[in-house]
């Protein structure tokens, strides 16, 4: 999972704020930007504005924060101290958060850019940043209005078995027994995992997957289902991508 950006971006963030030029667009910052009551004082070095505003969705863990990335970059000559944006989420606002600058790069597990650190207690949903404050060496300010696209924050889904196995499956003759192994899903707000409540059990038929069985979880995330069957398929546990969880598979079994 994507680790807090801030001990990456960091240094990305102290090196853009001495540069002399920064950042990509057309648009200018007269444009996208509402200056402080210290205007005047900024009128020979242009306001720091927001050009691409673009972040991948975040994934909640029992991390503090959950970093966010994507291509974030700023325009506008001159130098500033800091950027914080609003976040709301699902429409609501939570608050302000430092945006760092960079552009979105993935090797392998590794992933670099700008983005955010957003509080897990905030919680999951569709997220929108915006408007963006920047704070300038001589403590003046402006906010450039600009909206980022929406994106989602999602609770991590995951089995909590010491084998790192969720599913577990034994026939004997005709009789398949399916056993689910602590199958949970964070808690934003007290940080732990918890039982997932529930899991689709599926076959494969042809190329496509099938739900066989809906299996309730107890309180530790455990739960089981058995069934008569000759025929040898394959199986996978399954939890469908919404708004505010990530999807959740096994691996295909095979033929049993």
């Amino acid at each position: 999972m994507r680790s807090s950006i801030t001990a990456r971006a960091g240094a990305a963030l102290t090196a853009s704020a001495l540069a002399l030029t920064v950042g990509v667009g057309s648009a200018s910052a007269a444009d996208s930007t509402t200056t402080s009551s210290s205007t005047a004082a900024r009128q020979a070095e242009p306001a720091k504005a927001v050009s691409q505003f673009r972040l991948k969705s975040g994934v909640i863990t029992q991390s503090a924060k959950s970093g966010v990335w994507g291509d974030v970059t700023f325009s506008g000559a001159g130098s500033y101290k800091s950027a914080t944006t609003e976040v709301r989420i699902n429409g609501v606002r939570k608050g302000k958060v430092k945006l760092y600058e960079g552009r979105y790069k993935k090797s392998g597990s590794k992933v670099t850019g700008g983005g955010v650190d957003l509080p897990r207690g905030w919680g999951a949903g569709s997220v929108v940043l915006g408007p963006t404050t920047f704070t300038y060496a001589d403590g003046t300010t402006s906010v450039d209005s600009k909206k980022s696209n929406r994106f989602y924050i999602r609770r991590n889904v995951k089995t909590l078995n010491g084998s790192n196995t969720a599913l577990v499956i034994k026939r004997n003759n005709n009789k398949v027994t399916f056993k689910v192994q602590r199958l949970s899903i964070i808690n934003p707000g007290a940080g732990k995992y918890v039982s997932a409540g529930s899991v689709k059990l599926q076959y494969k038929s042809g190329s496509k997957w099938k739900t066989k069985k809906t299996i309730k979880l107890n309180s530790k995330g455990n739960g089981s289902y058995k069934r008569s069957t000759s025929t040898k398929q394959r199986y996978r546990l399954y939890v469908s991508k919404t708004s505010t969880r990530v999807e959740f598979r096994t691996k295909t079994s095979g033929r049993i």
